[in-house]
């Protein structure tokens, strides 16, 4: 069974098989760092075994959740670090949860402990490939404003497994207290070598299926990530949105159609309930060496994601 804890830390000793804290109930406490075989991304030989095992923690049950929706080398870890880069310029402060993974995942521990040299680095893409799991909060002024999670996409979608179900630990999120905004990445269809068409219409599937699970109160925010390997980009933020979004349903036919408006008012002018934002989070370059170096994208991207999600916490 999934260890998935809501509550503060102190709260939670014990697994906590419900969102809600005051309905916890107790289960074997986790095992000692020592009792465990631990892989060099920190999970434990029996997470790894059974992702259904897979231990977090959401300490802050108050603060809003960003998921980062998507499948495996579709961008999710690079957008976090291009949309924390953007946000600290602006005198935001993001920090990682350090609760959020058990003890025995050092590799949790050190991402924590060298978050700020991980992000700052200009081998950010190297320094960043082994996050399983990364939980961050953004704060301005001392204020909570949300917690962004990346994890791994396998979790979400494995094209070598498309019908396998969410691990339990990703139900225990869909099904928490905490207010939720789902970024859901897709991508050009050169991009992954992973997502051909079988694999891009078995992902469709599983944002269906994830849409049937989610609360009607849930956000949507389509990113159209790695924009810039398309020919609708006009100039920086400068995007043909009609022949993007016109790709998109192309690409991944039907994805949109669980996110149709039903009002028969409103949507004659929003037929959907969701936001699409177009995304580039920077350009890669191999040094002689063959070290992949990272430099940002233009600031619009980030500011542009940035201003959605802040648009979906107020309501």
């Amino acid at each position: 069974m999934a260890d998935i804890h809501f509550g503060s830390p102190e709260e939670n000793k014990a697994t906590i098989t419900t969102p809600n804290p005051e309905e916890a109930s107790l289960a074997e406490k986790t095992p000692s760092p020592s009792d465990l075989e631990v892989n060099e991304n920190g999970l434990s030989s029996e997470e790894l075994n059974d992702a259904n095992k897979i231990k977090v923690t959401v300490a802050d049950y108050n603060t809003p959740l960003i998921i980062l929706f998507g499948a495996p080398a579709c961008g999710k870890t690079m957008t976090l670090v291009r949309l924390t880069r953007y946000l600290r310029g602006k005198g935001y402060t993001v920090q990682p949860e350090t609760s959020f993974r058990p003890a025995y995942d050092q590799q949790y521990k050190e991402m924590c402990d060298n978050f700020d040299q991980m992000i700052n680095s200009e081998d950010a893409a190297q320094s960043t490939n082994k996050i399983n799991f990364m939980l961050v909060q953004v704060m301005h002024k001392g204020k909570p404003l949300c917690q962004i999670l990346e994890g791994p996409g396998e979790y979400y979608f494995n094209p070598g497994d498309p019908k396998a179900a969410f691990p339990k630990y990703v139900n225990a999120i869909i099904n928490s207290s905490n207010r939720k905004i789902w970024a859901i990445m897709i991508e050009p269809d050169s991009t992954n070598r992973r997502m051909d068409s079988e694999a891009r219409k078995n992902y469709v599937d599983k944002i269906h299926r994830l849409k049937t699970k989610i609360s009607p109160q849930d956000k949507i925010i389509f990113v159209f990530n790695k924009i810039d390997e398309t020919n609708f980009v006009l100039g920086p933020g400068r995007i043909n949105y009609k022949q993007t979004f016109e790709r998109t349903k192309y690409l991944y036919p039907n994805i949109f159609v669980p996110f149709a408006n039903e009002n028969p008012i409103t949507k004659f002018f929003a037929p959907y309930n969701f936001d699409f934002v177009a995304f580039q989070t920077g350009d890669f370059s191999e040094a002689t060496d063959g070290t992949l170096t990272f430099e940002d994208g233009h600031e619009v991207y980030p500011r542009k994601l940035w201003e959605v999600i802040s648009k979906r916490l107020r309501g």
